[in-house]
């Protein structure tokens, strides 16, 4: 029945905890500085809070597997099996997954159903789903210890019923078969919310995590005798695991680091060119209720003057004008600017933008017959 050598803990398995340990490190400095830049837009646009509670559950993960896997000496407070596999390794790693589901729902819902993800359609998921795992756990919790995992004292290892082993590993490819169902669905989404290739990787590592947890579990039920499987399951579990949470936030926090300001400007004019600015403004300002709903949005992008109105300010000179122009020169309405409501008027409201054909700076100095300096304006 064991097929496999037995391999006693040695430093190797300290290094692989180390090892573990710096990764679960440096993924909370990252998120350390993602919490800081919170109200740069194209973070706060990533759904913070969920990938937040997706580092914590990786946590409780990591200690069930130094447990499970053997990296550990099965003694003392690491006796308490059933503890450390159902409430720690299993519980959390089906939050983990159930986390990454709700994330992707959330943008199916907001940009493919159109709907916004608030009140019910945020919290009867999340706690039905929450609901389902607790009752689970404590399903395994009360029934009797040798159909879950109890432990072998004469091997010092925590032995798992193999029926509990093929249903706790059946069950989490349910949350993840719903991640792969999402990220198909919101491959459409246009480019200012687009997470094509975040969502190929999320479900790549996802899988693969899936994939080695079933062979391994399958093959080598005592894989934790063996050095490599022990190894190899806990580095690919915690390094997928963070590596996922990397991949969701990483490139717009490397933007707001080294390319903050361009950066910004960009994503919100594709805001605007994909019709997203009012979505974003309800579902990921804070103060979505305000008159001008672009007030917290567009705060790169225009400027107050002392009456409290909104003059149109554009960081590039010639959007202003192409803009100002498309309109005939009078105001600045919805046909031109994103807002369904709102009324802009240009800086200077005497000047007459209907002779521009092209946009350009030179129409704009001639049709001002020298009297005014452009540049003053912006």
């Amino acid at each position: 029945m064991l097929k496999t050598k037995i391999q006693d803990n040695d430093g190797s398995d300290t290094g692989v905890i180390i090892y573990c340990a710096i990764i679960l490190f440096l993924t909370g400095v990252f998120l350390s500085f993602v919490w800081v830049n919170r109200k740069y837009r194209p973070l706060r646009a990533k759904t913070i809070k969920l990938c937040t509670l997706m580092y914590l559950a990786t946590i409780p993960w990591a200690l069930g597997d130094f447990q499970m896997n053997g990296l550990v000496s099965i003694k003392g407070g690491w006796a308490h099996c059933r503890f450390w596999v159902v409430w720690m390794r299993i519980l959390f790693s089906f939050l983990y997954s159930t986390l990454v589901t709700l994330r992707f729902y959330a943008l199916d819902r907001i940009f493919i159903q159109g709907k916004p993800y608030k009140g019910r359609a945020l919290y009867v998921p999340a706690v039905s789903l929450f609901i389902v795992l607790l009752g689970y756990c404590l399903t395994c919790q009360f029934i009797n210890v040798y159909h879950i995992s109890y432990y072998f004292k004469y091997a010092s290892i925590c032995v798992v019923d193999d029926r509990y082993r093929y249903v706790s590993v059946g069950l989490i490819w349910i949350p993840w078969c719903g991640v792969l169902f999402f990220a198909f669905r919101i491959r459409s989404i246009q480019s200012s919310f687009n997470e094509l290739y975040e969502s190929l990787f999320t479900c790549v590592l996802g899988f693969l995590i899936l994939i080695k947890t079933t062979v391994v579990h399958a093959t080598h039920p005592y894989y934790l005798f063996a050095k490599g499987f022990r190894h190899s399951e806990t580095i690919i579990d915690v390094t997928a695991t963070n590596l996922i949470i990397w991949i969701m936030l990483g490139y717009p926090a490397y933007q707001c680091l080294f390319n903050r300001e361009n950066y910004d400007r960009e994503w919100a004019k594709k805001l605007r060119t994909d019709g997203y600015a009012s979505k974003y403004s309800a579902e990921f300002d804070s103060t979505p209720n305000e008159t001008t709903s672009y007030s917290r949005m567009n705060d790169s992008m225009f400027e107050h003057n002392k009456m409290g109105t909104k003059d149109f300010y554009d960081k590039d000179p010639l959007d202003t004008i192409r803009m100002l122009s498309a309109n005939g020169g009078g105001t600045l309405t919805s046909n031109t600017i994103p807002s369904p409501n709102s009324v802009y008027r240009p800086p200077l409201s005497n000047l007459d933008f209907g002779s521009m054909n092209d946009g350009s700076l030179d129409s704009f100095d001639n049709s001002m017959d020298g009297r005014t300096d452009f540049r003053r304006i912006i």
